[in-house]
């Protein structure tokens, strides 16, 4: 079977199998392989265990329980999962392999190869990856809404996207430079969503599907949305979006912050830091003060109910609060 392409989040990549979730893409080099058809052969179980680097703690289900290993003296990850999915990761970020327990469907193959582990494998390959959502405004240019767990980045991403504005990413905002401009990488055309934020949105959860079997979150498909989805081409980032919920945030008018304070913002709400090494660190810390000093960062109040929503995602398309 001929390999199946695709493009995200500034990425080629080919897998053995045509991936959900993705639209197909003209050949070409492939910046990382996909491989789900199991663990190449030369992995061996007893001798390749690895040493652990990282576990989830208190995980909500067995799709986030999830520990890294370190093997093969470093030049591998192994990422596995409490329902028993595994995907083993070249440290050069090129190469992917994907295992499973019996039957598992390709769609639950891609929810995770589309989310943590492409999330992991671009910071191995040394891209700025901010943990939030992009849109774009203005028709040119994007803005990205960055917070804690719970602090609705994706619940903006698909208000926006449900008002007819073109979405570029959720959960998951790669960056790159070109010169003092920094742009937003387009990512997967959907936008995933707890039962919650899907009832806020569409007064009910059933509203929208599952992203797979088993799986507690839903995912709006903004491919088939049209104008939803911005999958042409990356756009400059114009603004970062630190969201303040609940109390912080009630009564709180937005603030620019100052260089400081706009770094360690961006520093706790970048992708998987927690599994950056020293090397990476260094390089994120260095590339994150140059895009402070390039890119305005503010802290907004999030909005909590459907009218607050409305308002806030018209303030941003008008410009924002700059």
């Amino acid at each position: 079977m001929a390999p199946f392409y695709a493009r995200a989040f500034g990425l080629t990549l080919a897998a053995d199998v045509p991936l959900p979730g993705l639209s197909p893409a003209g050949a070409g080099t492939p910046d990382v392989q996909l491989h789900l058809d199991g663990f190449p052969g030369w992995y061996r179980e007893d001798t390749h265990r690895g040493v652990e680097i990282w576990s989830s703690d208190h995980a909500e289900s067995a799709a986030d329980a999830a520990a890294v290993r370190s093997v093969l003296d470093g030049r591998f990850l192994v990422v596995a999962y409490g329902d028993g999915m595994e995907f083993l990761l070249s440290r050069r970020g090129d190469e992917v392999w994907v295992r499973g327990p019996e039957g598992f469907s390709p769609e639950t193959a891609a929810t995770y190869l589309l989310g943590p582990v492409i999330g992991l494998l671009l910071r191995l390959r040394g891209v700025v990856c901010l943990h939030g959502s992009a849109v774009a405004v203005g028709g040119n240019r994007a803005i990205a809404f960055v917070g804690d767990a719970g602090a609705g980045k994706s619940t903006i991403a698909a208000a926006f996207a449900l008002r007819g504005e073109r979405v570029l990413t959720d959960d998951i905002a790669a960056l790159s430079r070109h010169g003092s401009v920094w742009e937003v990488e387009p990512g997967v055309p959907s936008v995933r969503l707890w039962d919650d934020s899907v009832a806020l949105l569409l007064d009910t959860p059933e509203a929208l599907p599952l992203m797979a079997a088993g799986w507690e979150k839903r995912h709006l498909d903004l491919a088939s949305r049209g104008a939803g989805f911005s999958a042409d081409r990356p756009l400059p980032l114009a603004g970062v979006f630190v969201l303040v919920p609940g109390p912080d945030g009630s009564g709180a008018g937005p603030r620019r912050l100052p260089l400081r304070e706009a770094l360690i913002a961006l520093v706790r709400n970048t992708y998987a830091n927690v599994l950056l090494d020293r090397d990476l660190r260094a390089a994120e810390f260095e590339a994150l003060s140059r895009l402070v000093s390039a890119v305005p960062v503010w802290s907004v109040p999030a909005p909590a109910s459907r009218a607050e929503l409305d308002d806030f995602c018209a303030a941003m398309t008008r410009g924002g609060p700059g």
